[in-house]
């Protein structure tokens, strides 16, 4: 994904995988015994939980950086409650995608960035964007989601944990995501910094797999350990 202000519209490497892509990234994640639907449930009931604990409240208007084909939409409205949802990717088949996979719904998707307001989010949420940003145009990105957010607003940072070698090798078996350059979570909040952003929390998440779901209690005392296959990085404009 490179960056959205060099990019031309509708031009994107994920255009190709637009059709099949959750079939590619189901294959990935097999070995965990779950689809991507418990992942992204999962996402956004530990930022629910974070932001409660952070005393923010609960936000209204959300931007999904790197939307893709519009996974997390319902999940967002659903589980954080907001009234709108603007999902934006540079790619102009997954758009086409996650409008129709989200009829009804109070969303807008836009591959094109000046698109974005500025200044109206109060959340700005990406999940596993910005490992496929060229480092060139990484500082840049970061700085399209600052724009975005109101003052105060936050940034939910979700990716995929270096540190886990499983996480790793899972990535290889993907097509998109096979020559990711990943972001260490040092380097993650590092590049929030440079872009003006206070880091607020990190945890990591997604311990243990399906065939040890008995564990998964013990999830939220290990989140200060580097264990699980994401982390999250919540940042403060």
């Amino acid at each position: 994904m490179p960056s959205p202000e060099t990019l031309p519209p509708g031009k994107s490497e994920f255009d190709e995988y637009a059709d099949d892509y959750d079939a590619a990234l189901n294959k990935g994640l097999a070995i965990t015994g779950e689809a991507k639907e418990y992942y992204a449930e999962g996402r956004v009931k530990w930022l629910k939980r974070v932001l409660g604990e952070q005393g923010l409240a609960m936000p209204e208007k959300v931007l999904d950086y790197g939307c893709g084909t519009g996974t997390s939409a319902s999940v967002l409205l659903e589980g954080l409650g907001c009234r709108e949802y603007v999902g934006y990717d540079p790619s102009a088949d997954s758009i086409e995608q996650a409008r129709h996979l989200n009829p009804g719904l109070p969303v807008r998707f836009t591959n094109v960035a000046t698109e974005v307001p500025e200044g109206v989010f109060d959340l700005a949420f990406c999940n596993g964007v910005f490992h496929h940003i060229p480092l060139e145009y990484r500082a840049e990105a970061a700085s399209m989601v600052w724009k975005s957010l109101k003052p105060g607003g936050v940034f939910a940072f979700w990716e995929n944990n270096p540190w886990n070698p499983m996480v790793v090798w899972m990535m290889s078996r993907v097509p998109f995501d096979r020559d990711a350059i990943m972001l260490f979570p040092a380097n993650a909040m590092r590049l929030l910094r440079g872009a003006g952003f206070e880091i607020v929390a990190k945890d990591y998440q997604f311990v243990f797999p399906k065939s040890l779901a008995g564990m998964r209690g013990l999830e939220p005392s290990m989140r200060k350990l580097p264990l699980g296959g994401q982390y999250l990085v919540l940042a403060r404009k």
